[in-house]
């Protein structure tokens, strides 16, 4: 079937809520499909996001660091913290 692109939001609460748990202030656009395209043409607030660099992924040799891994950890607990309390 065909991919839904993710189109980029001027507002957006979910990647809003991932730059302040990361720290983050910008985002990257790429060309690869994920089902955010269709989350989001649902009506809903989506961001992708993941350990390490897009410039290393998906591709031969692609690696992460133990140290990325656990950035992304300690981020997804402090998600997890958020949207439960």
């Amino acid at each position: 079937g065909e991919v839904v692109g993710l189109e980029p939001m001027p507002e957006n609460a979910a990647r809003d809520l991932v730059a302040e748990l990361t720290g983050a202030n910008g985002a990257d656009l790429v060309s690869f499909g994920t089902e955010a395209g269709l989350f989001q043409s649902l009506g809903t607030n989506v961001v992708v996001c993941g350990p390490g660099s897009i410039t290393e992924a998906h591709k031969p040799d692609e690696f992460l660091a133990v140290e990325q891994l656990e950035q992304c950890c300690e981020m997804l607990d402090r998600l997890a913290a958020r949207i439960t309390a």
